[in-house]
C-alpha cells in the first residue's frame, strides 16, 4: 500500500470551462441532501486527511488560495490542458507520489482513492481508476519520478491523458459502485440537474 506520508494531493482547477459560461466551474455551488458547497470543496473533503494540497489553477487565485497552495501552469509553448497542470504540480510536489483529481466532480465518493493506494502492483507503477465502463483518466496516483517522461510527451505534442497513461504503463484499477459517482460537470444545466430542487 502507498502510504499517505508519501503523497501530495493535486486538484485540477485550471481548465477554461468554456461550456460553463462566465463562472469559474469548480467554484460553482451545488446542493445535495440540504447541504450547499462549491464543487471543489466537495472534492477536497474526499481526500485523505493531512495531505499537502496543491491546486492547479490559472484564474481566481485568491479564491483557490484559501483552499491550498496554488500551482499555475508552467510556460510550455503550444501546450495546455490537464496534463500541463499535472506536470506543473509534479515540479512543485515534495513527496514521491501525487494523487490527482478534478475539481468538478460533485458526487465523488469519500473513499474513491483507496483502490489506488491499496492496489497490488510494482511500487513505481502509476495507477488510474476505471469505473467499469470507462477509464477515469484524471483520477490517478502517479509517481513524481515520471515528471521528465511527461515533459517529453508534452514537448512532443502529446495531449491525450489516456494515451500518456498507456505509454507510462499505468495500472488500470477497476472499481465497483455507482458510475454516477464519477460524473464530471461541464455546464450549469448539468449542475442544476444534480442539485436538490429549489423549494
Amino acid at each position: 500500500m502507498i502510504e499517505t506520508q508519501d503523497i501530495t494531493a493535486v486538484i485540477l482547477c485550471g481548465g477554461k470551462g468554456s461550456r460553463f459560461g462566465p463562472f469559474e466551474k469548480p467554484l460553482a455551488r451545488f446542493t445535495t441532501n440540504g447541504r450547499s458547497c462549491a464543487m471543489v470543496d466537495h472534492v477536497i473533503a474526499t481526500l485523505p486527511e493531512g495531505l499537502p494540497r496543491l491546486i492547479s489553477a490559472n484564474r481566481h487565485l485568491d479564491d483557490y488560495a484559501t483552499r491550498g497552495q496554488i500551482i499555475c501552469d508552467v510556460a510550455l509553448p503550444g501546450t495546455e490542458g490537464p496534463l500541463l497542470g499535472i506536470y506543473s504540480a509534479m515540479l512543485a510536489a515534495r513527496r514521491s507520489w501525487i494523487l490527482v483529481c478534478p475539481g468538478d466532480m460533485p458526487l465523488l465518493a469519500r473513499d474513491w482513492h483507496q483502490p489506488l493506494l491499496e492496489s497490488v502492483a510494482d511500487l513505481d507503477t502509476p495507477r488510474v481508476l476505471h469505473d467499469g465502463e470507462r477509464l477515469q483518466s484524471l483520477l490517478c496516483l502517479i509517481p513524481t519520478r515520471l515528471r521528465e517522461n511527461l515533459h517529453r510527451y508534452l514537448k512532443g505534442g502529446g495531449k491525450s491523458v489516456h494515451l500518456w497513461h498507456r505509454q507510462a504503463n499505468a495500472l488500470q484499477v477497476v472499481v465497483s459502485g455507482s458510475v454516477k459517482d464519477f460524473t464530471n460537470i461541464n455546464t450549469q444545466d448539468a449542475l442544476e440537474d444534480l442539485s436538490d430542487p429549489q423549494l
